[in-house]
């Protein structure tokens, strides 16, 4: 049904690519990058990169759209691309969100902008709905001491609806951070952290899909001896459907079931590392693939678990990539054997890496291929000073996804 599903997505993406220039022929595969500037003096922009292993130009700058209003921090855009074809991408210390077209996947167009949507400012997570709308965690609502909410909009970025995130009891600390959806149960998830660094979380929630309605503020259980169950981070929907795994940013991985039953289950299923921070995992049909990155001398690299039980994960790979590449950020292209990752640290910051990845054993290695790298390394060097559209010098890439569309877990 994927395979199906997949090539659908693909033929309509296809078929719609009719304002394309003769000679600008489609690479089978193409890689989008939200960057800034790193000296935040010039505009947020949209890098297209030629992601087709098959091609003489693999891992090269095809094309930039930079965005106006703001100059600021390019954050995130959706894990997935939307079937549409929309790209929502924020700039999140500006609280601006930007909608490009990729209609023409060679040359996105910029469609929409805007900042506080019925006061709810702070924009963070982007997940395409099954109905093609688009669900968004905003953090606050009024500044950044406040509760946000979700914020419902159509394929092209207009404000449907929203819902607030202000929990029952207003001890608890909320800042709705990433979205799990689970379709089959009807159910949205979101998870729990500050990016303004203003408490610790160590609450989920949970919600209607259909009415947006906030059913369940539920506390991560504590482990003894260790901080895991700080600050909720991101989930993934397992294979089954209805079985949500989520990790912390202080690297526990926790199980969250019985959703459509009256009270949701919390279990404790891993610990990653003792002190490192996680933070985006993929999951790729049984197998759950983690960034951890130390800022002290601690594992950066990448850790495979086999989830296929997901309260007994087993350990079947990892990748170290040394102590000045942090992985932040993963993306898997539509077959699931490539993964854009992006990051911070001294190597990361200047470059975009690709990941292969073996679906029938859970083995990962770095795609030397892709991009000219440098001397350190393999990848597409962003630290550079000219870009097709001006020399605005060296940039920094969060949000990175594939055209085409790679299907979402809850798929």
């Amino acid at each position: 049904m994927i395979k199906k599903i997949t090539f659908l997505v693909l033929f309509i993406f296809l078929s719609s690519c009719s304002d394309i220039k003769d000679h600008e022929k489609i690479p089978n595969q193409v890689l989008y990058l939200w960057l800034h500037d790193i000296g935040f003096t010039d505009p947020n922009f949209l890098a297209i990169v030629n992601a087709d292993p098959s091609s003489k130009n693999y891992g090269k700058l095809i094309n930039t759209v930079p965005v106006k209003e703001t100059v600021g921090m390019a954050h995130h855009t959706p894990i997935f691309l939307p079937s549409s074809g929309m790209i929502f991408a924020n700039d999140f210390h500006n609280s601006f969100t930007y909608v490009f077209d990729t209609k023409n996947p060679l040359r996105p167009e910029l469609i929409k902008s805007f900042g506080k949507l019925d006061n709810f400012d702070y924009p963070h997570s982007y997940s395409e709905l099954p109905n093609g709308n688009i669900i968004s965690t905003f953090q606050t609502k009024g500044g950044i001491d406040t509760v946000g909410g979700l914020v419902e909009f159509d394929k092209e970025g207009n404000y449907l609806r929203s819902s607030s995130a202000e929990p029952s009891d207003p001890s608890i600390f909320v800042r709705p951070y990433g979205i799990i959806l689970v379709p089959r149960l009807n159910k949205i998830i979101t998870t729990n952290y500050d990016m303004h660094e203003t408490g610790v979380g160590y609450h989920i929630q949970i919600w209607d899909m259909t009415s947006l309605e906030l059913l369940h503020t539920i506390q991560l259980p504590k482990v003894e001896g260790m901080a895991v169950n700080q600050n909720p981070f991101e989930g993934r929907l397992l294979a089954d459907g209805k079985t949500v795994m989520l990790q912390t940013f202080s690297c526990g991985l926790f199980v969250l079931d019985s959703l459509d039953e009256g009270t949701p289950k919390i279990t404790h299923a891993y610990n990653f590392a003792k002190e490192p921070f996680c933070s985006l995992p993929v999951r790729l049909e049984n197998f759950w693939i983690q960034t951890v990155a130390s800022d002290n001398g601690g594992f950066n690299g990448l850790v495979v678990l086999d989830v296929s039980d997901p309260y007994n994960p087993v350990k079947v790979d990892s990748l170290v990539t040394g102590k000045n590449i942090g992985p932040h950020w993963l993306s898997p292209n539509a077959s699931g054997e490539k993964i854009v990752m992006t990051g911070f640290f001294q190597e990361l910051e200047k470059r975009i890496m690709i990941l292969n990845f073996n679906k029938l054993t859970g083995k990962l290695s770095l795609d030397e291929a892709f991009g000219e790298g440098d001397n350190n390394g393999p990848g597409l060097m962003v630290d550079i000073d000219e870009w097709p559209h001006g020399k605005t010098g060296a940039a920094l890439a969060h949000g990175a996804i594939f055209w085409p569309p790679a299907p979402p877990d809850w798929n």
